[in-house]
């Protein structure tokens, strides 16, 4: 007998590999910004080495907004540099103007990058975004 529809093989199992910040001490924040520039606002966070986008949705809809959801560790910040380099070629690439917003604790709003230049909000970022610390383990 010849299966038309069935597999002959079963799949594996997914696997969900849970990411999280590796670096300890990194400062861990949140950005958010439309969503039609996801892969080009992380290409330039990354650019650098100084930050790493550790979690992103493309599209995410809070409170019945489409936005992307970029959740960054950042050990420096020359990407805040490379970032608004970035954010201004795509404005000036469309027709309209977009914001990029900075949160910490994932929810809470703290800035505008687009009311702040990059150094004022890395001297936001240093001093009230959280720190990954990584859970101590025993061996006991």
């Amino acid at each position: 007998m010849v299966r038309l529809f069935g597999r002959r093989r079963a799949t594996e199992p997914y696997r969900h590999v849970r990411e999280r910040p590796t670096k300890p001490g990194a400062w861990l924040l949140t950005l958010r910004s439309v969503p039609r520039h996801y892969h080009a606002l992380k290409e330039a966070i990354e650019s650098t080495g100084d930050a790493r986008v550790w979690f992103g949705e493309e599209l995410t809809y809070i409170r019945g907004k489409g936005v992307c959801t970029l959740r960054v560790e950042a050990t420096g910040f020359t990407w805040l540099d490379a970032l608004y380099r970035r954010w201004a070629e795509l404005e000036r690439a469309d027709a309209f103007t977009f914001d990029v917003d900075l949160y910490l604790h994932d929810t809470q709003w703290v800035a505008s990058l687009r009311d702040r230049s990059p150094r004022a909000i890395a001297e936001i970022i240093q001093a009230h975004a959280p720190t990954y610390q990584p859970a101590a383990t025993s061996n006991a």
